[in-house]
């Protein structure tokens, strides 16, 4: 491999790894949840997502009833939310996406996030390994 065509492959990494990190939007999205709206106080008080989350019960994978969906699931890692239907909750589910944006990897609840969103979901903490890391571009003059 040329110089040349190693460091066009470098900058190509480098800039797709941008891409992903930040995302098209530059970053400025939002992805915090809004509370929905009061209709007549026959709503129950909305709770924060870290107590929300913290409130459900959470179970190893390979302790998981056998008909539950995630026990042949093989993208799944550590502990699981255990009641199906509070991990496919909505209000779970706007928890988890806000919760995996804003810390990533460093999510206390990682990883039952990740069990609680879908197969398809584009929560880049819940790959549990990353792209080798390209090595340090040298200088250009």
């Amino acid at each position: 491999m040329t110089p040349e065509i190693r460091r066009a492959a470098l900058r190509i990494a480098a800039k797709t790894a941008l891409v992903v990190t930040i995302g098209c939007s530059g970053g400025s999205s939002s992805t915090k949840a809004t509370p929905p709206a009061n209709t007549g106080g026959t709503a129950a008080a909305v709770v924060a997502c870290d107590v929300h989350l913290g409130g459900l019960t959470t179970i190893e994978k390979d302790k998981l009833a056998a008909d539950d969906p995630l026990k042949e699931r093989m993208d799944v890692y550590g502990k699981v939310f255990a009641n199906v239907a509070d991990r496919t909750a909505p209000r779970t589910q706007e928890c988890c996406n806000e919760q995996l944006a804003a810390d990533g990897a460093s999510s206390a609840q990682r990883w039952e996030c990740c069990s609680a969103l879908p197969a398809n979901s584009q929560a880049m903490a819940c790959t549990p390994w990353g792209p080798p890391c390209p090595p340090e571009m040298p200088a250009l003059a």
